[in-house]
């Protein structure tokens, strides 16, 4: 399941804190006004994915070329 959960927090800009999960695995927070609605939270949910995936990608990546230099 596919959950995005306020925690109750706010940041010090005033944004709500959210959690992106699916199922019981983080995968990734962000900050959202809620004044700017439903479709503003999503694409920002949306947005936080693909910077988690993109910094996965690019942790194996960084962990292939250590491997390929320290050989």
């Amino acid at each position: 399941m596919i959950a995005i959960i306020n925690t109750g927090e706010t940041d010090e800009e005033g944004r709500a804190r959210y959690r992106l999960q699916i199922n019981d695995k983080l995968i990734a927070e962000f900050g959202h006004y809620r004044v700017d609605g439903l479709s503003a939270c999503l694409r920002l949910a949306a947005d936080a994915a693909d910077r988690a995936h993109f910094e996965e990608v690019d942790a194996v990546f960084k962990m292939i070329q250590e491997r390929i230099n320290g050989a």
